[in-house]
């Protein structure tokens, strides 16, 4: 989970455009396949802790119930390590259940599909989905260069192109200003401080669109942030999208 949560936030090396003052911190990328391989890897180890939990967590006696009560499940809220301790505190339970082979072959597909990534980050870009038909590969790309791959079928893409396609593809995310700091370096090539976002919200000029349902974060739009960027640039004729 640490090399994991270093190649979601990796920090980027660009000289680009910048809007705002530097920040403290190193301005850093979206990785969009770590941030799926962190929820997919909570998800697995979630769902098994829930049906071990399930099937052999003991029940305690209750004197208001003769039913008894079971003992307090793992918290399905917390983290990934959080949930990986508690199944690796009940490895005969994870060997005697009746799908012990599904709970392996889940767990470990979705770890090696982690250190994928974790192996991809150092030295590239993910550039979506590729486009060739019938392929399920992604794209990724050197920073350094101009051009990209697909992972399956090798196609080569222009990574500029790859860049105005993601970005036509985001226009319409709801982001918090923290993410917005991270994915506008790769999706715009400029440099925006998380600060600059919501001193643009505590004036009035940009809205939020709605609010994160885990801390209550505003959501601004990544469009209508773009519009404000470009403008601070002096691209003033901007059709906002």
């Amino acid at each position: 989970m640490d090399e994991l949560l270093v190649t979601l936030t990796r920090g980027n090396r660009t000289t680009h455009a910048r809007v705002g003052g530097r920040s403290a911190t190193t301005p850093l990328p979206w990785h969009e396949a770590a941030g799926d391989t962190v929820r997919r890897l909570h998800a697995a180890l979630g769902m098994w802790a829930l049906r071990l939990h399930a099937l052999y967590s003991p029940k305690l006696p209750d004197s208001t119930d003769p039913t008894g009560w079971f003992q307090s499940p793992p918290d399905f809220t917390a983290d990934v390590e959080s949930l990986a301790a508690w199944l690796l505190d009940h490895p005969t339970w994870m060997a005697q259940h009746p799908a012990a082979a599904d709970l392996f072959a889940d767990i470990t597909s979705v770890i090696a599909t982690a250190w994928r990534v974790i192996d991809h980050a150092p030295d590239r870009w993910y550039a979506g989905p590729c486009s060739v038909e019938d392929c399920t590969g992604q794209v990724f790309g050197d920073p350094n260069t101009a051009t990209g791959s697909c992972s399956v079928c090798h196609h080569i893409y222009d990574m500029a192109r790859r860049r105005a396609f993601l970005l036509d593809a985001a226009r319409d995310y709801a982001l918090t200003a923290a993410e917005l700091s991270r994915a506008l370096p790769v999706l715009l090539g400029i440099m925006i401080n998380r600060k600059t976002v919501t001193t643009w919200a505590h004036r009035g000029i940009l809205i939020a669109v709605d609010h994160d349902d885990r801390h209550g974060w505003p959501l601004y739009r990544l469009g209508d942030v773009e519009v404000l960027v470009l403008r601070k640039l002096g691209v003033r004729d901007v059709v906002a999208r």
